[in-house]
């Protein structure tokens, strides 16, 4: 398994299969064929389909300019981005770049694969990252080091990987920025054709002010309902989210499409629950693990697995991350706290409206949030995972399995669920 820089890596919203995928494929194709004077990008499946939505082709121009900024020579490149939507090819997120000199001379064409969570195959070459630490390929493996040397979930990551945990500071503080960003940017969506407004705001002002339908709720049922209630991790999940529908800078935890649900978690922790955050990074290590079981094993990408491999992986995540925060190294209850998280989400289709990460992918974070949070008490409730019926590792190889069986329409192409749903709307409104 590869360290955790690979699994929470930052970069720019709203997909990282989408946006960080193309970005770091085009700097790759810039930086081995630097003579580039012209390049045609070709944009295949999901990547085509929903890619204006997603802003792949704002991430490719970006990654360009980035390298005309830096090169030594007076002419700068030009690009060509076509989003073909008719050619299978046998990987849903796969694009090519094709590569000119001044004289219009053919360098090179490539082909890529964005995998998931920001990560890419570059098809004839090795691997741009060679990240792999840990030996162990399972859950079950992980678990077994852990009982034969008497060591944690934490111990296992810094044993391994301790530039990876060391790291875990800069996510953190990512993670925090850009909750406050959420917060406080009031930049409205501006998508064409597509009417939604944010919400974040709502959300704070009913948890913060009198005589909102929330604060008569607190006022009526005391014990179920309190202004510093798990319910704020909605609002900082919400706020994560719609940075990221905005284009801004976050982690991908697993993925940016559902970047709003561990930080909507640990910011909860952090700021209502009193958690340091010496603390909180040991809880990413946690949920670290869990992802990178799913990443290795599973899917973590809405065009392979649907939003199952999106949100559903980073509940699970979550969920372990609470689980060991509010009952400490229990194995056996942090693996059934993440098999609760994902086990209600099998199945969850991506299909997001009109191609952009708003809807229903915002809700579907702060909602996640919450999840991950009950599904950590839930595992304690039911005693852990010696009295579960599936292990983890038995869930990841379903999650797979799941995906594959979905059909296309709900794999991130917008072209079923809700997002059909949304255009035929649409479509009788304008008449």
């Amino acid at each position: 398994m590869e360290s955790l820089t690979e699994l929470y890596k930052i970069g720019r919203g709203p997909s990282s299969s989408h946006t960080i995928g193309p970005f770091r494929a085009t700097k790759w194709f810039l930086e081995n064929f630097p003579n580039t004077r012209k390049m045609d990008v070709t944009l295949y499946g999901s990547l085509a389909l929903t890619g204006k939505g997603h802003q792949t082709d704002v991430s490719i121009l970006e990654a360009v300019d980035t390298f005309n900024k830096s090169n030594v020579f007076d002419s700068k490149i030009t690009t060509n981005i076509k989003f073909d939507y008719k050619t299978n090819c046998d990987f849903p997120n796969t694009m090519d770049i094709v590569g000119y000199d001044k004289n219009s001379k053919l360098i090179k064409k490539v082909t890529f694969k964005s995998i998931g969570g920001g990560s890419i195959e570059i098809v004839g070459y090795p691997s741009p990252v060679d990240s792999n630490v840990y030996p162990q390929k399972n859950f079950q493996e992980i678990k077994e080091w852990c009982n034969k040397n008497n060591k944690t979930l934490i111990d296992f990551v810094k044993n391994f990987d301790p530039k990876g945990y060391e790291y875990l500071k800069e996510v953190w503080e990512m993670m925090k920025a850009s909750v406050n960003e959420g917060l406080t940017n009031k930049t409205e969506f501006n998508f064409e054709g597509l009417r939604f407004k944010r919400k974040t705001f709502i959300i704070k002002k009913n948890l913060t002010e009198k005589n909102t339908p929330y604060d008569k709720l607190c006022k009526t049922f005391p014990n179920l309902y309190k202004k510093d209630s798990a319910f704020n991790a909605i609002l900082y999940g919400y706020a994560v989210a719609e940075i990221n529908s905005l284009h801004g800078r976050l982690v991908t935890a697993p993925t940016l499409g559902s970047a709003g649900i561990i930080p909507g978690v640990l910011y909860y922790a952090h700021k209502c629950l009193n958690v340091p955050d010496e603390k909180i990074i040991e809880c990413l290590a946690i949920a670290g693990v869990i992802g990178n079981v799913f990443k290795t094993n599973g899917s973590i990408a809405g065009a392979t697995g649907g939003c199952q491999a999106e949100v559903g992986v980073a509940v699970s995540m979550g969920a372990a991350a609470f689980n060991y925060l509010i009952n400490g190294h229990n194995i056996d209850c942090i693996e059934y706290a993440a098999i609760i998280g994902m086990e209600h989400h099998l199945g969850l289709t991506c299909d997001p409206v009109g191609g952009a990460v708003i809807a229903p992918c915002i809700e579907r974070n702060g909602c996640g949030a919450m999840r991950a949070i009950s599904s950590a008490t839930h595992a304690i409730l039911v005693g852990g995972s010696k009295n579960a019926i599936f292990t983890l590792d038995d869930e990841v190889e379903v999650e797979l399995k799941t995906g594959k069986d979905l059909k296309v329409a709900y794999r991130e192409t917008s072209k079923g669920g809700l997002a059909k749903e949304y255009r035929m709307k649409f479509k009788t409104r304008k008449r």
